[in-house]
């Protein structure tokens, strides 16, 4: 690990990286594969009470063109080349689909059914016939990414599929050095886009999106920068330029942010604490920590369903601001 000043604790980290050096100064000793093991595990969790809520967070929508007329597609990965694109390598489960037909007109509604129900079998029962063109559309999915139709559908149509997206590992790089000149970083040794696995690099830094991952560098001792864009493994961009600027062989690292507000953060360090006190052993601690991160879980739904309640209600995925009754110090 590079030798970087530690995260102000007075003000909460906003990337992995701070969260790891926040766990270290309370609990050093470990390896820092152990503390990113029980970060992500609290993240994970925190992931999953938000989608608990009233309004989904995680949620995109995504068009693709069918290629081939069949009666099966692999939505995630698109292996076999039946659609133009894959829907997402993220897709975690399917809420809804539409179909535009190849002639055109308006986006049709579709019908998730059971494979035994008797209007899916009923339309199903003549293998050979032609790929629908218009309607009744009927679908059941295999497992979470392949979704089989009743009629093969017909090459041209357009579907849309609404569904929710599941979260990235948090983790960091600080492999060789880099330089910087403005905005612009070039790395010696390093290796960006593997910030995360091949399957997500359409997640990078690039182009803005709803799946987009956000990711930090921190460099010049302890400043912290947002990468506007990764574009190789030795080539990135940051939002605003980098002063002073990085001479050859300076250290840094890459880190990635955790896709919830950066106000509720604190809920994953103080989750991923109860969970290292609890592999340190029998530490007394473990009950205090395991309170203090139930109290900000229930301070983050709090909050969340706050902006849900305002009229008119904020829809946008994390609205800026909170109300002022949850702005919490961080423990």
């Amino acid at each position: 690990m590079p030798v970087l000043a530690t995260t102000n604790l007075s003000s909460p980290p906003t990337n992995v990286f701070g969260l790891v050096q926040y766990l270290q100064q309370r609990l050093p000793g470990y390896d820092p594969s152990e503390y990113l093991r029980e970060i992500n595990s609290a993240y994970v969790h925190v992931w999953e009470e938000v989608t608990k809520l009233r309004n989904n967070y995680f949620t995109n929508i995504v068009t693709a063109t069918v290629a081939k007329a069949q009666f099966q597609y692999d939505l995630q990965f698109n292996a076999d080349g039946g659609l133009s694109a894959p829907i997402s390598a993220r897709l975690y489960q399917v809420t809804k689909i539409r179909v535009l037909p190849p002639s055109g007109g308006l986006y049709l509604g579709t019908t998730a059914l059971s494979p035994n129900d008797p209007d899916f079998v009923s339309l199903n029962a003549n293998p050979n016939a032609s790929p629908a063109q218009s309607g009744p559309y009927y679908w059941y999915l295999s497992g979470r990414n392949q979704v089989n139709w009743a009629l093969p559908l017909a090459v041209g149509t357009t579907i849309e599929v609404t569904y929710t997206f599941w979260p990235i590992a948090l983790t960091y790089l600080n492999q060789g050095t880099v330089t910087s000149v403005g905005s612009n970083v070039t790395g010696n040794g390093t290796n960006f886009t593997q910030l995360v696995q091949p399957d997500f690099a359409a997640a990078l830094p690039n182009v803005q999106g709803q799946e987009e991952i956000q990711v930090e560098i921190v460099c010049n001792g302890n400043q912290i920068y947002r990468v506007k864009s990764i574009t190789s493994d030795t080539a990135l961009v940051t939002a605003t330029p980098i002063s002073p600027v990085l001479s050859n062989n300076s250290q840094y690292v890459l880190g990635t942010l955790p896709e919830i507000p950066r106000e509720h953060i604190r809920v994953i360090g103080s989750g991923a604490m109860a969970k290292m006190y609890s592999v340190d052993g029998d530490d007394s601690r473990v009950n205090e920590w395991t309170a203090i991160a139930s109290g900000n879980m229930q301070m983050m739904k709090d909050s969340l369903i706050e902006r849900q309640a305002q009229n008119p209600p904020k829809k946008q995925r994390f609205p800026g601001s909170i109300g002022r009754r949850n702005r919490a110090f961080y423990r």
